[in-house]
């Protein structure tokens, strides 16, 4: 009777051994079977040089090694400029070390593409991105986004005062009572290219005279929901954060101009494990990943991600006012003077 039991036991434990192959192998075989096929005689390790936070970084890491359990991904974090002094050096240097490219801002970006950094790969899962989110040629995708917008204190202001679009913030009701995230390059070309030259400036040069304090990304909200000032214009998502632990702060999901600032994904021109790094970066783009980081309110960049909170499913992709990466690049000193001419440093 006993050695009945134990010979079941061991068949059950047998067949779902079986099973767990059979799924693994079906999971691995849905994608392309040459890039896995590739990516197993590259060798192990994939280098990412990444922006996400650690720990979003680690769950994301778990979920594509339980997948392909022949690649481990191993990361260099950093701030953004770090990361890319870094990048000049290594291929000025020859030095060809990194497949997978995460950068949290367009200007990074474009830096990568003009130093023949980036290379070009389009994922098959790019067809669920919409085309303000990615680069036609495959030299970037965006894995999530920043909008910046306005944001402002429930208890600060009555209903009647509270601001629904850019030009509200002139209410001279409001002079002294705002604040800015500092040098907001991308927002301020966005405002410039969507008002134009001359209206762009005239808009300015009103907004810079109501006497705005410049705030970091993160100390801006935190502010703002303690009532230190009453308007902030900022980053929509980390305001929602705010307003989830009870703070009384809201924001517009669609002024005119959205303005996004973009953290991108891109292979390495000269990637040592191609097959590998395109692998990583169809993951990065999946609903999976996805999912991960909308749990954490982050905004993917693939459109109708599982897991979205209804509150950022208002915000309308099609409508993000389209920023060219290189015309940031290109006139980048030139706003960044310009900004801190009207708002300071």
């Amino acid at each position: 009777m006993i050695f009945r039991i134990r010979r079941q036991a061991y068949h059950f434990v047998f067949v779902l051994g079986l099973c767990t192959n059979w799924i693994l192998a079906a999971t691995i075989e849905a994608s392309d079977p040459k890039l896995v096929e590739g990516a197993k005689k590259e060798g192990v390790e994939i280098e990412a040089y990444i922006t996400l936070r650690t720990d979003t970084a680690r769950r994301v890491w778990d979920l594509f090694e339980a997948k392909y359990p022949f690649l481990r991904v191993k990361q260099y974090k950093a701030d953004s400029d770090k990361m890319l002094q870094r990048l000049v050096t290594e291929y000025r240097a020859k030095k060809y070390l990194v497949d997978v490219l995460n950068f949290g801002g367009g200007f990074q970006t474009q830096v990568l593409i003009e130093q023949g950094i980036a290379g070009q790969y389009v994922s098959p899962e790019t067809q669920y991105f919409a085309p303000a989110f990615k680069e036609k040629n495959g030299l970037w995708t965006t894995l999530y986004y920043n909008p910046m917008t306005i944001v402002y204190n429930t208890k600060a202001l009555p209903a009647n005062e509270r601001p629904k679009d850019w030009p509200d913030l002139l209410n001279p009701r409001l002079k002294g009572k705002m604040a800015i995230e500092q040098e907001q390059v991308t927002w301020y070309a966005g405002i410039m290219k969507r008002f134009g030259p001359e209206k762009g400036r005239q808009y300015l040069q009103a907004l810079s005279k109501q006497e705005f304090r410049i705030e970091a990304s993160g100390r801006g909200n935190a502010l703002l929901a303690a009532g230190e000032f009453a308007v902030y214009i900022g980053r929509g998502h980390v305001a929602e954060m705010f307003k989830k632990k009870g703070a009384p702060v809201e924001w517009i999901k669609n002024p005119d101009p959205l303005v996004v600032q973009p953290a991108t994904v891109q292979i390495a021109k000269y990637a040592p494990h191609p097959n590998s790094a395109k692998l990583l970066i169809d993951f990065l783009l999946s609903d999976q990943v996805a999912e991960v980081l909308a749990k954490e309110n982050r905004l993917p960049g693939r459109s109708n991600a599982s897991g979205l909170d209804p509150v950022f499913k208002e915000i309308n992709a099609d409508k993000i006012f389209p920023l060219s990466m290189d015309e940031v690049q290109t006139n980048y000193r030139k706003y960044l003077d310009e900004f801190r001419n009207y708002f300071g440093k």
